[in-house]
């Protein structure tokens, strides 16, 4: 098989997301359920391997590279996405799952990562999915604890930024794969994946925005 044929776990979550915004019924509750488990499978489809390669600018990428442990992460965040489906299937918000299945679609996007490029543009997704299901409990606690964790997520993602660009500039790889805190860039990294994980000491925002979700955006 061409590995431009294969399909992309993330793409199945995502594109899911759009559809349900404008489904309704029987079928949207259907897709909730059907989504992540066809997701999983294209996941397992997937051989090891760097798959998915594309040259830009200056920088090789690769949106799309499989081993054991992306193999594990992509797996449970799958089956993570099936079970808050599954507790939200009767949520009567029109906002809170399409943004749930952006989030997951864009974590399974950055575990899935070859290169640094890619890992930061589902990143910057990721926090916007997950703003959206704070944002969608339809609160005024809901819609101030979200601007808040917007502020955090775009802190981190500024950080974050910082550091792949540091990265690139001295190195001229893009490559994902272990690093040593050995330079102002790695570091800078390492802060804005831990801002955004909510990592003490950096974790003050956690308890200020998950409670403000609905009941099962916090699920989420």
């Amino acid at each position: 098989m061409s590995n431009a044929l294969l399909l992309h776990p993330a793409f199945v979550l995502i594109v899911s997301a759009l559809a349900l915004s404008v489904m309704r019924g029987k079928g949207r509750n259907a897709v909730i359920l059907l989504a992540p488990i066809f997701a999983m499978i294209a996941l397992w489809l997937l051989p090891e391997g760097k798959l998915w390669e594309v040259d830009w600018l200056d920088y090789h990428l690769t949106p799309l590279a499989v081993d054991k442990l992306s193999r594990l992460f992509a797996t449970i965040f799958a089956l993570m996405t099936f079970a808050g489906g599954l507790f939200a299937l009767r949520r009567n918000s029109r906002l809170e799952i399409p943004a749930a299945f952006l989030y997951a679609g864009a974590a399974i996007g950055v575990v899935l990562a070859g290169d640094l490029v890619t890992v930061f543009v589902c990143w910057e997704i990721m926090a916007v999915g997950s703003t959206l299901v704070i944002w969608s409990a339809n609160t005024t606690l809901a819609w101030t604890a979200s601007l808040r964790y917007a502020m955090i997520h775009l802190a981190g993602g500024v950080v974050l930024f910082a550091g792949v660009t540091g990265h690139l500039l001295a190195t001229g790889d893009a490559t994902f794969s272990r690093m040593q805190p050995d330079s102002i860039a790695h570091w800078l990294i390492l802060i804005g994946f831990l801002i955004n994980a909510g990592a003490p000491p950096l974790s003050a925002w956690l308890p200020d925005a998950y409670p403000s979700a609905s009941w099962s955006g916090m699920v989420f």
